[in-house]
């Protein structure tokens, strides 16, 4: 049985405070990972993370931020959904909701194609963004929102080195970005995490 969300009554978040360059370097040079996923390694020590796929809105020598795209929380109504906003959409599509990381975690953030920006945006150098505030909210109400998107409670973020730490001890897998994976698969977390890991190069 679908299980009805019931945490659309959590406000959308102010502008992420962290503010980063949108810098790009390949994982063996810089190691700057913005626009790539992360893959946990199969023996991640940190529980949260564990088989964890996230999608790197942004990373550079001042920190990282990103999204958890293999933990769905639940799915229910967007029209429901919009209403716990005062919006109104005859648009009662099912969509699904994830949790997108430990930081701010009763925040709602949209992970969505670059067809939408607005002030409080960030995009990744491959053209994936992040929203944050009520007017991708406003957007999709109106009909105007981004063509992919994906809802997250909460977001991965890791202060200047952190990730670079992470990557050394080897709790990481660098793999390039794959839409279909980030916005359109319905499968599990494992088999998310599975086709991240052949992505990184990893066959178990």
């Amino acid at each position: 049985m679908i299980k009805k969300i019931l945490l659309f009554r959590l406000i959308l978040c102010l502008p992420v405070i962290l503010c980063f360059s949108a810098a790009y370097n390949s994982f063996g040079q810089d190691r700057f990972l913005a626009g790539r996923m992360l893959v946990a390694v199969p023996n991640m020590r940190d529980p949260y993370f564990k088989h964890a796929v996230v999608y790197m809105v942004q990373h550079d020598a001042k920190g990282a931020l990103g999204l958890i795209i293999n933990r769905k929380m639940g799915v229910g109504s967007l029209a429901e959904m919009l209403a716990e906003f005062g919006r109104r959409t005859d648009n009662d599509r099912q969509i699904d909701l994830y949790l997108g990381g430990p930081v701010s975690f009763r925040k709602v953030f949209v992970l969505h194609s670059d067809d939408f920006s607005a002030r409080a945006t960030l995009t990744s150098p491959m053209g994936i963004s992040m929203t944050g505030d009520i007017s991708v909210i406003d957007a999709i109400a109106e009909g105007h929102g981004p063509r992919q998107m994906r809802f997250m409670m909460g977001y991965a973020g890791w202060a200047a080195g952190q990730l670079e730490q992470e990557i050394d001890r080897g709790d990481w897998l660098d793999a390039a970005p794959d839409e279909a994976l980030i916005f359109e698969s319905t499968a599990d977390t494992e088999e998310i995490w599975r086709r991240a890991q052949e992505k990184a190069g990893l066959t178990l």
